[in-house]
């Protein structure tokens, strides 16, 4: 359970793609690369990353370093997954906190084509939401750009894939789902996998939940996930795969609570609509989409949201929302101010999001584990963007926050307990983390158990060596549905039988 928290000299990207590394070192030079980029700093904190997790560590300084070379053999078929869950619009454009930037992808790209060499196959494969223009996601942030250098210099084919059947054409002001279209999807096509008594989510079947998932139809959710089957659409390009280097961005999220290696895997399917986000009803009557106590008027502005989607004229559902926001106080707004009393946001938070939760962290789970696991063995590695992370109503209306730390392990709980800690979450409070440490179904992907103290945290800042170091040292705005009530105590909490 060794984590590696790496603090870039930069709190910003280049902006420069194909985002060339600022020096040729040994190995890179031995591999044929010969551009520079000096402004490129986010490069050397991947790679020193992989120095302080010490990958290869006879070899680094040399010609021979080959720091994945114990997860990626030669001819290996590998698949780079980021987060690329929604192209950057409206107040999100520029701000670089929605998605993995390609500055930390072409490192991750560099290092696997070291070890894997010509003959490997390299995919970037995600699914973003249904609403995300994919050639704009992979347009701003140079991922394009990164797929012509290898071609151009290599003659290496760097694959890039939109793993959805499906995406919605929205209008971006208001939301509204203008029509949906189907896509090419994976090439090597999808697997359905029923987990059946192994998911996760079996232990809700006695309860007969009604399962839904945002914009998505509820009909064919409940289909997939009635007792005892729960299903997954999984994308053929990642289950083929003998590795994943899974590279997600650091993010608070209103369902979750924290989204980084975990929460990424969500990206691996090609139906969303397999995916239980929440389920419907008040806390206590056998949902957990609302707290007990949540106004009727949000109520009221949800069901209304959900039956007149995709039903009215856009004039028409644009009027609704600003009557919705301006009477009913609905809606999530999309950009926070810090003050010294408080936010002043709106407190509203649809759809299972806030701190009650207890269905999504079981479809996270499930998924960590048919990657893990399923049908063939296949080595999985995380290293996490945090230079621009995300801080309140993430994953997609948050703040951007000038982090500037790498992080990776080859345990994804332990790395978001640690991601956790540093953000100032109390990890013991956030239901995926605590349920995934419960040892009643062993997934086997994380030998994290509870007890922070058998978490080995590197650094190349003495600080951020312990556990307790890592508190609250970058703390972020939680999202709305989870203030005052994850943010970490003062005295540090040691395991979840503290709490």
């Amino acid at each position: 359970m060794r984590v590696a928290v790496c603090k870039a000299p930069v709190t910003a990207y280049s902006e420069h793609p194909p985002y060339h590394p600022p020096r040729i070192h040994p190995e890179l030079g031995a591999a044929g690369f010969k551009d520079t980029l000096a402004d490129n700093a986010v490069y050397d904190a991947v790679r020193e990353t992989f120095r302080l997790l010490g990958f290869d560590a006879a070899n680094h300084g040399t010609a021979q370093w080959n720091p994945l070379g114990h997860l990626i053999q030669r001819g290996a078929r590998v698949v780079i997954k980021p987060n690329f869950v929604a192209h950057e619009h409206g107040v999100q454009v520029g701000q670089r906190c929605l998605t993995t930037h390609g500055a930390v992808v072409r490192a991750m790209v560099d290092y696997a084509f070291i070890a894997g060499g010509p003959e490997s196959s390299i995919t970037i494969a995600d699914a973003p939401v249904q609403g995300a223009d994919f050639d704009r996601i992979v347009a701003q942030n140079g991922i394009v750009a990164i797929r012509d250098f290898y071609r151009q210099s290599f003659g290496f084919d760097l694959g890039l894939v939109d793993l959805r059947q499906v995406r919605a054409v929205l209008d971006e002001e208001s939301a509204l789902i203008r029509k949906v279209e189907q896509l090419p999807g994976d090439p090597r096509g999808y697997s359905v996998i029923d987990l059946e008594e192994d998911s996760r989510l079996r232990t809700l079947d006695p309860e007969r939940p009604r399962y839904a998932v945002g914009d998505y139809d509820d009909e064919v959710t409940n289909r997939r996930h009635r007792a005892p089957h729960h299903e997954y659409v999984i994308a053929n390009t990642v289950l083929d795969a003998d590795v994943v280097l899974n590279v997600p961005k650091l993010k608070a999220h209103s369902k979750v609570g924290l989204t980084m290696s975990l929460k990424n895997m969500v990206g691996i399917v090609g139906s969303k609509d397999c995916l239980p986000h929440h389920r419907h009803g008040l806390e206590g009557k056998g949902g957990d989409e609302f707290p007990k106590d949540y106004p009727r008027r949000w109520l009221f502005a949800a069901r209304g949201n959900q039956f007149l989607q995709g039903k009215v004229p856009r004039w028409v559902w644009r009027g609704l929302r600003n009557a919705a926001s301006l009477v009913l106080g609905a809606g999530t707004p999309s950009r926070e101010r810090r003050t010294a009393e408080g936010t002043g946001q709106q407190k509203f938070f649809p759809s299972g999001s806030w701190y009650g939760n207890d269905t999504i962290w079981r479809t996270v789970d499930d998924l960590n584990f048919i990657v893990h696991h399923w049908g063939r063995g296949r080595r999985v590695f995380t290293l996490a963007d945090g230079i621009v992370s995300m801080e309140g109503n993430g994953p997609l209306k948050g703040s951007p926050r000038a982090t500037g730390v790498i992080l990776a392990s080859s345990d994804p709980l332990a790395l978001d307990v640690a991601a956790a800690a540093l953000i100032g979450f109390d990890w013991t409070r956030i239901n995926m983390l605590r349920g995934m440490a419960e040892r009643s179904l062993d997934r086997g992907y994380s030998r994290f158990t509870g007890n922070v103290d058998e978490i080995e945290v590197v650094s190349n800042v003495p600080e951020l060596t312990t556990f307790d170091g890592l508190r609250g040292r970058e703390p972020h705005l939680p999202p709305a549905g989870w203030r005052n009530f994850v943010e970490l105590p003062t005295k540090s909490v040691r395991s979840a039988a503290a709490v």
